[in-house]
């Protein structure tokens, strides 16, 4: 029985043995797959500093754009309400004037139709 576990024993670290050199495969494996991973994110890096330059520039002068679309808003917000100020004074001109001319025009109107109508009923009387 002796034999039988010295036997076991021998195998199990025979096995172990080869289990500890296929790790040190896996390691060496994964040392470099890392290392290739870590050039390639400086690569990566490399390339994204001047992506990230043209991206801050391109902020930077859609800020101006925008800035420059909000005062081009905010002047012709300023023009539709001098427009409006101006046409509502026009408004009220024209209905001043209707006021101070109206009256006296169908004065006159009224007048002259009853001139008319007593030249009218003038020449009836003188027919019959």
């Amino acid at each position: 029985m002796e034999n039988f576990l010295l036997i076991v024993q021998t195998v199990t670290l025979v096995f172990l043995a080869l289990v500890c050199i296929a790790g040190f495969f896996v390691i060496l494996k994964l040392r470099s797959i890392l290392t290739g991973f870590g050039k390639n994110m400086g690569e990566i890096s490399d390339r994204a500093i001047p992506v990230l330059e043209n991206l801050e520039f391109v902020t930077a002068r859609l800020k101006s754009i925008t800035e420059s679309i909000d005062d081009q808003v905010t002047l012709v917000g300023d023009s539709l309400g001098s427009i409006r100020e101006v046409t509502d004074n026009i408004v009220a001109l024209e209905r001043k004037v209707q006021e101070r001319i109206e009256g006296p025009i169908l004065e006159s109107i009224a007048f002259i139709a009853a001139i008319l109508k007593g030249v009218k009923a003038f020449r009836d009387r003188i027919r019959d």
